[in-house]
């Protein structure tokens, strides 16, 4: 498996979306779709294209990941520490 940042993983990173089973209840979980796996580069349009739409079709969280490690993901965490 490549690392990130690695020349020999240029073909391993991959866009994923997760819908609901049940939006009433988020802890029955999700089914995640994998919308494209392949180059860095069609992968981060896709991922950017994907979250400017996620409320709107649905999605619990979208992720964009490199090498099975996730390199972004939507919605963002936040939290206050103390």
């Amino acid at each position: 498996m490549a690392e990130l940042g690695d020349p020999g993983g240029h073909d391993d990173w991959e866009v994923v979306a997760g819908t609901a089973y049940d939006r009433g209840n988020p802890a029955n979980g999700a089914e995640d779709t994998v919308l494209v796996h392949g180059a860095e580069a069609e992968a981060r349009r896709v991922y950017a294209d994907t979250v400017a739409m996620a409320a709107d079709r649905g999605y619990e969280y979208v992720r964009l990941s490199s090498g099975g490690r996730e390199v972004e993901s939507w919605p963002q965490a936040t939290g206050w520490t103390v």
